[in-house]
């Protein structure tokens, strides 16, 4: 969400950059590549600052009609800049598209981050000559600082830390205008990741894993591959009764193993649906149990029951090699909303073995 306000002639005066790790990769108007694991220092350079409207609320900011150019005789001046445009993003998320002009050369995009994060941006325009900058913004001085971390049309830059703050992201062009331009970021992540291991082309999705093999998609806890993951036990029960009798069936999935895990989805099954669920391809090592009786009363009661699962395996077991080498994936769906587990979708979940079921719609997201 954003929410557009205008000001008028705001001064542009020179300072030190503050420290930020930051790559730049290419990137295209059709997709934003992931980024790549190798972060290069940069070290401290001269660049602009800005004056404005010093309101700490940032969604009650107001239009500033004039701000008067300072001097200074240890202050390089450059020639002041015209911003008609400046945004609030509610969130530490965009994907937005607007057009530079001559009566509109510069566009402002303000955010917020509580803690410290990480954080990948990218811009995409026709006209290479646009470029995004990243600020500091200190609304009780009324002045936005920039940093060192810019990149061009048709380039990527990532942080391994963002530290909390107020932000603006200044879009302009070192040449022409008249020209559109999409610009994406997502600062959701917790900071100092080891690796993206997905981003999706809007940058609207965006997953990290870190040094201690913790998972986070858009700063929510998925699971880690190097400890236990008790959050992500399913279960799935049901009970078909009759006047005489009943059938009963049971899948659980526990102390799960991750080997993989996929982008965010949209997934629909017949039991389950999430529109921002992701995929988790479990290890060997997982517990699986699968359990079904049956009674039906009568001169001569029947009962049944077997822990003998679709593989004609014994369970409680654990997910073995032969699993995973001979009968595809057995993928746990989390939900990243709820923040649970919502289904199975394996060979080994009846449901889908028998047919009973169909197989699952998945969707992955932008």
């Amino acid at each position: 969400m954003r929410k557009r306000q205008s000001s008028k002639a705001l001064s542009v005066i020179m300072i030190l950059a503050l420290f930020f790790s930051v790559f730049t990769v290419p990137v295209s108007a059709e997709s934003a590549p992931e980024s790549a694991e190798a972060i290069q220092p940069l070290t401290p350079e001269t660049v602009n600052r800005f004056s404005v409207p010093a309101f700490p609320d940032l969604l009650d900011m107001t239009a500033v009609d004039a701000l008067i150019e300072q001097k200074d005789d240890n202050i390089t001046l450059e020639p002041s800049f015209s911003t008609k445009s400046s945004y609030n993003v509610a969130d530490a998320l965009m994907n937005f598209n607007d057009t530079l002009t001559a009566e509109d050369p510069d566009d402002l995009w303000f955010f917020k981050v509580p803690s410290d994060r990480s954080m990948i941006m990218n811009l995409v325009s026709s006209n290479s000559a646009y470029v995004a900058r990243l600020y500091l913004v200190d609304w009780n001085t009324g002045e936005a600082a920039a940093t060192n971390v810019s990149v061009s049309a048709g380039y990527q830059v990532s942080l391994k830390e963002l530290p909390a703050g107020d932000y603006a992201i200044r879009v302009y062009s070192d040449g022409t205008v008249g020209d559109s331009y999409t610009i994406r970021m997502n600062a959701l992540n917790k900071p100092n990741y080891s690796s993206i291991l997905h981003a999706s082309a809007s940058l609207l999705n965006v997953v990290a894993e870190y040094p201690d093999g913790a998972v986070y998609s858009n700063g929510v806890y998925v699971g880690t591959g190097k400890g236990e993951n008790p959050h992500l036990d399913w279960k799935r029960e049901f009970t078909n009764s009759w006047g005489s009798g009943y059938t009963h069936r049971s899948h659980n999935i526990s102390s799960v193993k991750i080997k993989s895990i996929s982008a965010p989805v949209n997934y629909s099954s017949s039991s389950a649906s999430s529109n921002k669920a992701i995929l988790i391809y479990v290890d060997k090592g997982t517990l699986f149990t699968y359990f079904v009786s049956a009674y039906q009363s009568g001169p001569n009661h029947e009962y049944d029951n077997s822990f003998v699962d679709t593989l004609g395996k014994t369970t409680p077991r654990r997910i073995d090699e032969d699993d995973l080498e001979n009968w595809g994936d057995h993928i746990l769906v989390y939900d990243l909303n709820e923040n649970k587990a919502i289904d199975f979708f394996s060979v080994l979940n009846f449901y889908y073995a028998s047919g009973v079921e169909a197989i699952p719609t998945i969707t992955y997201l932008n």
